[in-house]
């Protein structure tokens, strides 16, 4: 789990896959090849944004981001 402030929603895109580098990879930029997500609520600048990742195939990777006040699902994917 990882809460990052969202921005525009480019930026969060590229947030999403830095955290995951970051997190996931251990920074290992060579082993990302690609992110595919979805928005699926409203976001608001400013806001933070909880992220959770979670196995599902030997190297593939799901998550979700929810708002850390809201509590509401926003973004989901996968790597």
């Amino acid at each position: 789990m990882v809460i990052f402030h969202i921005y525009l929603g480019m930026a969060t895109y590229g947030s999403v896959a830095r955290v995951f580098v970051q997190e996931v990879l251990k920074n290992d930029h060579l082993k990302f090849k690609s992110l595919h997500t979805r928005f699926v609520g409203h976001v608001y600048p400013g806001e933070a944004l909880k992220l959770n990742f979670w196995k599902v195939g030997e190297n593939t990777y799901a998550f979700d981001a929810e708002t850390v006040d809201r509590k509401t699902k926003v973004l989901v994917g996968a790597f």
